[in-house]
């Protein structure tokens, strides 16, 4: 809740309607509060992870809460649930943190190592390393939560870098 300046808060539990009271209430980047590196990182580590990762819209275009609608509802989960309107859809996706994340999806949907074996290094309670190696093809997560920094590398891409403001 501190990291969302109280606003999860006002969504979570007996604070607004909600179905389960122990579920908080919170857009994925305001839970960061508002970080984007550690948004971007945490989105790598979602990505470099075995399954099929799911993004949900708002997270997609990096939203907030939307305490307006949460005040006019006053159903808890409605603080992730914006509608968006046509300007804003464009206007997020010229953001960086949107093109970012889209950089990071299309590398989780088209490097073919993701087709072959995953392991996961926990050196220090502050970093992890994520590989996937498919035939000649691998790719690379490091991330250092303490910083926050991650790289990630890999055959056939430039090395992509994640660092505090969000900076590829």
């Amino acid at each position: 809740h501190q990291r969302s300046r109280g606003q999860s808060k006002q969504a979570t539990g007996a604070a607004a309607n909600n179905l389960d009271l122990y579920q908080v209430n919170c857009t994925f980047l305001d839970a960061l509060g508002g970080r984007e590196a550690d948004y971007l990182i945490a989105r790598a580590l979602q990505f470099f992870a075995p399954g099929i990762p799911q993004v949900y819209y708002v997270g997609f275009f990096g939203g907030t809460n939307d305490m307006d609608l949460l005040a006019r509802t006053g159903v808890g989960r409605d603080i992730n649930r914006h509608y968006y309107k046509s300007p804003e859809i464009e206007a997020a996706l010229d953001r960086p943190l949107v093109q970012k994340q889209i950089e990071l999806i299309r590398l989780r949907n088209t490097h073919p190592a993701f087709a072959g074996d995953f392991q996961v290094e926990v050196p220090t309670e502050s970093r992890i390393q994520m590989q996937w190696r498919h035939q000649e093809h691998w790719i690379n997560l490091h991330a250092d939560l303490s910083v926050p920094s991650a790289s990630i590398t890999g055959s056939g891409f430039a090395p992509i870098t994640i660092a505090d403001a969000g900076r590829f």
